[in-house]
């Protein structure tokens, strides 16, 4: 931003500048003038840095005027004393200067030296800056970053675990696994988005393309991705094999099929989690990047889902039940809708055409 401006320090400043830095000066306002860096105002420590903060910034801060502010500390570093580096932008001040103060702080840093710089603050009200302020803004340096979706989940997921192998009855356990589904089910139903694997985007692309009939999917959860297992060509009745019997899996499987004699395709998606063999983490984990995946497949690979079905063993997966599933009988069996019959008895022939001296009419 730097180059957009063309704005630089006067030769006064950058005298200033290194002697500041040599501990002399305890605060130094810095104004724009005549598309150039200049020093607007500037006073020697009176008291502890502390001390000092509020009765030498506050009157600095000007409403409708932007500025610089270096403020030295009392610590040192390798460099020498430490500095908090502060922009000033006010609310009431014209969008210009915002945009200018804006695009040259970065020079001024450049000629002050990043190095002497601990803290940076930006400000467009008093109660940003002031000491208080300074006190907030540390704080929320100093604690742990938000986690992301992913972090929280895994997060919630180690605290169930560790509840299980705390407790070690039978009724305890079932106690715990009821509360995770029941409790966790409403943090779970927003996703989380793991990425997919080249080699698994590339064989979604075949799949496109109808290069293949079948991919599997597997969860990296170190790496929070989505990894490609195999493509293997794959009949109807091989399906069933291939549905791991230890470990859950993503399935897409193209299931062919003749349907009142014309032969169909389906895109079926497969969940498979076997039982409660799989720990709760992958449970979790699988079942909350299921949604994501099936958008991304439906949107990015204009792949069209036609059956979505979650099971614990492939020992089911005939062909007359994905018939079944991708054809459901209720609508293959569909009565054509019967008109209701009029009212019993004898009932004279139709008239459709009024007889002479009807509505009052001589003949």
């Amino acid at each position: 931003m730097s180059h957009q401006t063309g704005i630089h320090a006067t030769s006064e400043l950058k005298e200033f500048l290194a002697r500041a830095r040599g501990g002399a000066i305890r605060i130094m306002k810095i104004v724009i003038r005549n598309e150039e860096l200049v020093l607007g105002s500037y006073r020697e420590p009176a008291q502890t840095w502390d001390k000092d903060y509020d009765h030498f910034l506050l009157p600095l801060l000007i409403a409708q005027e932007p500025c610089y502010i270096l403020y030295r500390l009392d610590s040192q570093n390798a460099h020498g004393y430490e500095w908090i580096f502060i922009a000033w932008s006010p609310d009431q001040s014209p969008v210009r200067q915002k945009m200018v103060y804006a695009a040259t702080r970065a020079t001024l840093k450049k000629e002050f030296g990043g190095g002497h710089i601990k803290d940076e603050m930006f400000g467009t009200v008093e109660d940003d800056l002031c000491f208080q302020g300074y006190l907030r803004h540390m704080s929320s340096c100093s604690s742990p970053a938000p986690l992301t979706v992913a972090e929280q989940e895994l997060q919630r997921i180690k605290v169930t675990e560790d509840e299980r192998r705390r407790i070690g009855t039978p009724t305890a356990r079932a106690k715990v696994t009821m509360e995770f589904g029941l409790d966790k089910r409403a943090q779970t139903l927003q996703g989380l988005a793991f990425p997919l694997q080249e080699e698994a985007k590339r064989a979604l692309q075949q799949l496109k393309q109808k290069r293949i009939n079948y991919i599997q999917l597997r969860l990296d959860v170190e790496r929070e991705t989505i990894e490609l297992v195999h493509t293997n060509p794959t009949e109807t009745h091989e399906l069933p094999y291939r549905i791991p019997t230890d470990s859950p899996r993503y399935h897409f499987f193209v299931f062919k099929h003749s349907h009142q004699g014309q032969l169909q395709e389906a895109l079926v998606f497969i969940y498979s989690m076997p039982g409660y063999t799989c720990s709760i983490k992958e449970r979790m984990l699988y079942s909350s990047c299921k949604n994501r995946l099936l958008d991304e497949v439906e949107r990015d690979y204009q792949l069209e889902v036609t059956k979505k079905m979650e099971i614990d063993s492939g020992d089911g997966l005939t062909e007359d039940f994905l018939y079944e599933e991708v054809h459901p009988m209720e609508h293959t069996l569909k009565q054509a809708f019967a008109k209701p019959r009029g009212p019993g008895g004898k009932r004279g022939n139709k008239r459709l055409i009024k007889g002479a001296g009807e509505n009052g009419e001589e003949s």
